[in-house]
């Protein structure tokens, strides 16, 4: 299956606030989240401007046509033989560049050529922020790609009819890749999809790269991290966890593979922020996944807990519109999240429903720990009640909140 076309204006937004700022853009995200498809949008976006054809360099190593262009003095001449004057401004796009081994070398000479806007994707297992950092100081920019948003797949689905509520419930169970929003209806479609996206991620992009033999074990602990989502875990209770289920593993192996699962984004680690002390508390950790998609298609079970789908969501949106993004402490109270900006701090809370008035006392109790006035928020998918106000903390519409550009809601 092949991604469907879907306008991401976002990152196109991204891309051009980057425009010709001397630096590589990286793009970094979950393997088939659209990176290549953004790329494709983003030099028709330059067309349609004026840019000439010649201006736009295109070079996709993961074609077999271009299987010459993957040694790297092959690459770097190929390109700038399509650029040769040097006072014209050309837009260089590279796909897949880590099937160039040395690529890094070349990329650090498209650098110091000023009149070179150079853009590049690859797999995560090649292009991480740590590996760039070390490779490229100070002479690439990072932009981070999700799967589509709740309100790129609305969009992309609006012909279907269906309310923003009603739709989020499906976005939940089927999640956010492109190429499912063509198969929407089609169970089995969405499950093989998912089955060989799961394979691809452990097998090419973490045990090639680490050269782990037992890609049984990833993906026992890839299941218990998905089933966990919502809850705190640490790398201790995961090892409990799977020796419990005869599997035999150290601690540093479950590090190892944590470590790896997040390095390839198909897990989010977020660590715990005290309110008051106003510091990371690295010993009390969730890990979200980077679509909650993955979570049916791991498990094989009815999704009934749509209270933790609905956090990971939130959480992910979160991360689009903050600078940081925590779970958050105050003193023996938990918030859900505790997001950071120039501005300061908001707090959110995440439930399926509050129309029990036991849950809705249970949810806006940990603000009541909080002793700053940062604005707090109560995120539920109940239409009923959206928009009132407890003593500060405003209740927000789920859906209309990830419909909204707004950071706090509507």
């Amino acid at each position: 299956m092949e991604p469907s076309i879907i306008d991401r204006p976002y990152y196109l937004q991204r891309l051009t606030e980057h425009r010709e700022n001397g630096l590589i853009k990286v793009i970094l995200g979950p393997r088939r989240c659209g990176k290549s498809f953004l790329l494709e949008m983003y030099r028709a976006k330059l067309a349609a401007e004026g840019v000439a054809a010649h201006q736009i360099v295109t070079v996709n190593l993961d074609d077999f046509d271009s299987r010459n262009l993957r040694k790297a003095e092959g690459l770097h001449r190929h390109v700038l033989e399509l650029c040769p004057e040097p006072s014209c401004t050309y837009y260089v796009f590279i796909d897949e560049i880590q099937m160039c081994p040395g690529f890094q070398d070349v990329l650090s000479s498209f650098s110091r050529h000023r009149n070179l806007d150079i853009y590049v994707t690859g797999s995560n297992a090649f292009l991480l922020s740590g590996e760039l950092a070390t490779l490229l100081t100070g002479r690439y920019t990072e932009i981070r790609m999700s799967t589509l948003s709740f309100a790129e797949f609305h969009r992309a689905c609006a012909m279907d009819g269906l309310s923003p509520q009603q739709d989020l419930l499906r976005y939940m169970q089927i999640g956010g890749f492109p190429a499912v929003v063509p198969y929407r209806d089609n169970p089995r479609a969405i499950q093989d999809y998912y089955d060989g996206l799961v394979s691809s991620i452990i097998l090419k992009d973490i045990c090639f790269r680490l050269k782990v033999r037992d890609a049984a074990l990833l993906e026992r602990l890839s299941v218990c991290l998905a089933t966990s989502i919502r809850s705190v875990v640490s790398p201790k209770n995961l090892m409990n966890v799977l020796k419990n289920d005869g599997v035999d593993v150290s601690l540093p192996t479950i590090n190892t593979y944590l470590q790896a699962l997040e390095d390839s984004f198909f897990f989010h680690r977020v660590p715990r922020f005290d309110v008051r002390g106003k510091a990371a508390l690295r010993t009390e950790e969730k890990f979200y996944l980077c679509d909650t998609g993955f979570r049916y298609a791991m498990t094989s079970t009815p999704v009934k807990d749509y209270g933790r789908l609905l956090e990971n969501i939130v959480y992910l949106e979160l991360v689009r519109r903050y600078k940081k993004v925590s779970i958050g402490r105050a003193g023996k109270s938990k918030i859900d999240f505790v997001a950071e900006s120039p501005d300061g701090f908001a707090y959110y809370q995440v439930a399926m429903s509050v129309l029990d008035p036991a849950t809705l006392d249970r949810e806006l109790a940990p603000f009541k720990a909080i002793r700053d006035a940062y604005p707090r928020y109560l995120i539920t998918a109940d239409a009923i009640g959206a928009g009132r106000n407890f003593e500060g903390v405003r209740q927000v519409d789920a859906a209309q909140w990830l419909l909204s550009d707004q950071k706090s809601g509507l």
